[in-house]
């Protein structure tokens, strides 16, 4: 029998969920693949680092999750893709991170339009038009 066990360690003071000796019990059946992550205050929960901003050497805070980003071709609008808002404290710059691994929709599926429509009516659409 293969297993994947993930272990998530943060620096939040939070209590473990299993004792160091179950810990290394579960560790002794597993044939698969072992992912240990450590969370640090500077990283959000992906592993990432939170994006900093240059001018105001500060992170940015997520400002809105659920952007709805329009890629435009030449002829007009080309895929849509999820992704967040970031914003930084202190000067209001943004920016937009944290794609999905691909777009949610393509101009030639037939929910292209009705999906961008979705986040249009939320007022929740950019439009990347470079």
């Amino acid at each position: 029998m293969e297993m994947l066990v993930k272990v998530v360690i943060d620096d939040n003071g939070a209590t473990p969920t299993m004792t160091p000796k179950a810990l290394i019990s579960q560790l002794r059946l597993c044939r698969g693949v072992l992912t240990v992550t450590r969370l640090t205050e500077k990283q959000i929960v992906s592993g990432y680092h939170r994006p900093v901003c240059k001018k105001c050497l500060c992170e940015l805070h997520p400002e809105t999750n659920g952007v709805g980003v329009l890629d435009m071709a030449d002829w007009g609008p080309y895929e849509l893709y999820d992704a967040d808002l970031w914003k930084c404290p202190k000067c209001g710059i943004e920016v937009v991170g944290g794609f999905a691994l691909g777009p949610i929709s393509r101009h030639f599926e037939s929910d292209f339009q009705k999906m961008v429509k979705g986040y249009e009516e939320k007022g929740l659409i950019i439009k990347n038009t470079g």
